[in-house]
């Protein structure tokens, strides 16, 4: 348990470092909110990992063999993950390109590296640990960003002109924490390797979807796209928002955020989850998504009451108490809607492809996020701050509507689908 603790940090710092840290990085470098925008497209391996699974589940490391298959890949990710963080570091934020290229490699590697850690714990784990295990890994993700995030987000600032690299670095190395874990433990056992050939394993999947929903599995996958669409383009900004149109500083956006907003959404899965349990899922989906597109208005609420522009930095920082507001609100939503989509994505997969269905699902989840949210730095070039967040809400709606198509069981369907 205490090596999965440990491997959820490493898998944690490099997302951390995508998601929270160069954004924050980038803002406070001068850059444009169509190039921090652009920084979403390095988050594209995180959704097509499926495609170079096989690869990772059949090949092992050159001259890496003695350690087994799976602590070989999770030490070469890790290394990767770390080596990647020092050499963007190195680079700085001074060749957006560049820097975008970096970020690039530092997903894949770190993408790898949770397809494999999740190998991992399901291998070395007898069925009734698995719970225990999970929690023990998440855990770790959480705290790789609510103190490793944190700390470099309220240190950077304070180590002079080369801060922001020293503070990427040093959780680069931290990452390393995982791999030195792995080092002691065991190479699990594996199952005897499956054969099942293309058909069971890449299109048995799609095709039970296309059998059990019919015409509406255009609505499932359209459902899959577009339902967690406010919540990832509003965070394409929301960086940008609190440093340059705000005024906040990166120290309080540390401890605000990533402290704060690590509680509140652990607070809000609890909520979701609790809503699913006695609610269902399906009314949990209607209500998670008004609150998740509602959330949004806090921050267009602020944008326009303070003034925020992306065409100047704000003259002085607008009250804590917003920002505290604001990142409350977000936090405990999202986390609320993450565990709703979450639940219901798992309801009606079919139990015996449940893996590679939900695989699917999350993909379209995460490939809109990083594709069009790629571009939330144009379009809020061209709507500024406050119409920027109001759009964010609005497009909240088609998901919402959605939910009526989804939410019927399909004729000869997942009998346990929630209602």
């Amino acid at each position: 348990m205490l090596v999965l603790l440990a491997v959820g940090v490493s898998c944690g710092v490099p997302n951390m470092l995508a998601t929270s840290v160069a954004p924050a990085w980038t803002t406070v470098s001068g850059w444009s909110v169509e190039s921090i925008g652009f920084l979403a497209f390095a988050q594209l391996p995180y959704a097509l990992k499926f495609l170079w699974a096989p690869l990772v589940d059949r090949v092992g490391i050159p001259g890496m063999g003695a350690l087994g298959r799976r602590r070989s890949w999770i030490v070469a990710t890790a290394a990767a993950c770390t080596g990647a963080s020092v050499l963007l570091a190195l680079a700085g934020t001074g060749d957006p390109a560049v820097f975008l290229l970096i970020l690039s490699l530092l997903v894949l590697a770190s993408a790898t590296q949770d397809m494999v850690a999740s190998a991992f714990q399901v291998e070395s784990l007898e069925p009734r640990q698995l719970g225990a295990g999970a929690g023990m890994w998440v855990s770790g993700y959480r705290v790789a960003f609510a103190a490793l995030g944190a700390g470099a987000l309220v240190l950077a600032p304070k180590l002079g002109p080369g801060g922001w690299s020293i503070a990427v670095a040093a959780c680069g190395i931290a990452g390393l924490g995982g791999a030195l874990a792995v080092l002691a433990a065991r190479e699990p056992a594996r199952p005897a390797p499956a054969e099942p050939g293309m058909r069971a394993a890449v299109v048995e999947p799609v095709a039970s979807f296309v059998r059990t929903w019919r015409w509406r599995v255009l609505a499932l996958a359209a459902f899959a796209l577009v339902f967690r669409l406010p919540d990832q383009l509003g965070n394409v900004m929301l960086t940008p928002l609190l440093l340059k149109g705000l005024g906040y500083d990166a120290e309080q956006l540390g401890v605000v955020r990533q402290f704060l907003g690590f509680g509140l959404t652990i607070a809000g899965a609890l909520l979701g989850g609790w809503m699913v349990a006695r609610l269902g899922a399906v009314a949990s989906l209607w209500i998670s998504g008004i609150l998740q597109a509602a959330s949004n208005l806090v921050f267009w609420a602020m944008a326009l009451v303070h003034g925020a522009t992306v065409h100047a930095d704000a003259a002085g920082a607008a009250p804590l108490g917003a920002l505290v507001a604001g990142i409350a609100v977000e936090s405990l939503c999202g986390g609320m809607v993450s565990a709703v989509f979450v639940a219901f994505l798992m309801s009606i997969c079919d139990r015996r492809m449940v893996a590679t269905q939900y695989a699917l699902l999350t993909a379209l989840m995460a490939a809109a996020g990083a594709g069009i949210g790629g571009f939330g730095g144009v379009l809020a070039r061209h709507l500024d701050f406050a119409d920027y967040f109001l759009a964010t809400a609005l497009v909240g709606v088609p998901g919402i509507v959605l939910v009526a198509l989804v939410a019927r069981p399909p004729a000869g369907g997942n009998a346990d689908l929630p209602g």
